[in-house]
């Protein structure tokens, strides 16, 4: 992503995808779209990415499942709607929306629930430091939040004043 818009009162951003050629092919053949699996070069894609509801669960497998709920799923096409007209307007032919994807899930070791404040868990000396500490629905790119969490999580460790 390079750059963005954050809608902040329908609950979701949209922002630009420089996908590699991989990604690109896989969201095409994913809705069937097999005819657009070499033209990523000829491709605009806008990500619309909502904050959601906290909810679901980790599997026996380590995997995540979380089903949207209904006000989760109308962010997500209010924003696919508006995603799409940008895309008529910069003379788009072809528009269709891939699957949805989850990512940066969070709030599964929240901040004061199962970490304290220097994010460290019930057990001496085991941290959790990465989006799972967020104790709320994100919404957004957590990168310069967790690389924060990171530097004070270091400072911490080696006993620095923050």
């Amino acid at each position: 992503m390079t750059a963005g818009v954050h809608i902040e009162d329908e609950g979701y951003m949209m922002t630009d995808m420089a996908h590699p050629f991989a990604t690109a092919a896989m969201f095409a053949a994913g809705v069937f779209k097999f005819q657009k699996i070499f033209s990523r070069q000829k491709t605009l894609q806008i990500m619309v990415k909502a904050k959601d509801e906290l909810g679901g669960q980790l599997t026996d497998t380590g995997g995540v499942r979380k089903i949207l709920n209904k006000k989760d799923k109308l962010k997500l096409s209010r924003g696919y709607e508006r995603a799409k007209e940008i895309l008529k307007n910069a003379g788009a032919k072809d528009i269709f929306k891939t699957q949805y994807l989850a990512a940066h899930p969070g709030g599964t070791v929240k901040i004061g629930e199962l970490v304290d404040s220097n994010l460290m868990t019930a057990y001496d000396n085991l941290f959790v430091c990465d989006c799972s500490v967020i104790p709320e629905a994100w919404g957004q790119p957590p990168t310069t939040t967790i690389i924060g969490l990171g530097k004070r999580l270091a400072k911490h460790l080696l006993g620095e004043k923050k």
